[in-house]
């Protein structure tokens, strides 16, 4: 397992197949994608990449003490409930452990919760 810092084109499979799939692009791409403050991480099994995640500048006039949103969090269905997705969350908060906001799917609302959201 390797998590590294990538480009926001190479989170882009994974965003469409895993949050918005089937839908436009403008749906699965973020205004700040290429912003130089943009962090991308992803998560590879040694062959290929099976988990993405972005932290993006944007301010959250609910919480303006938190400037930056986690958003387009995707690990591949079959990587799911096996710790991958928290070791990328626990990587991306290590490069920015305070500030950072999210809104999630109800399903997966308990994962950002027990997680200090």
């Amino acid at each position: 397992m390797l998590i590294e810092q990538v480009s926001a084109v190479d989170c882009y499979n994974l965003r469409e197949s895993v949050l918005r799939q089937g839908q436009p692009k403008e749906n699965w791409t973020f205004e700040a994608d290429d912003d130089l403050r943009t962090i991308h991480l992803a998560i590879n099994n040694g062959e290929e990449i099976v988990g993405v995640v972005s932290l993006l500048p944007e301010k959250n006039e609910a919480v303006p003490s938190h400037p930056w949103r986690l958003r387009g969090m995707a690990i591949k269905e079959e990587y799911q409930g096996r710790g991958w997705g928290q070791k990328l969350l626990v990587a991306l908060l290590a490069k920015k452990n305070n500030g950072v906001w999210c809104t999630a799917r109800k399903h997966v609302a308990e994962f950002y919760l027990k997680n200090g959201f």
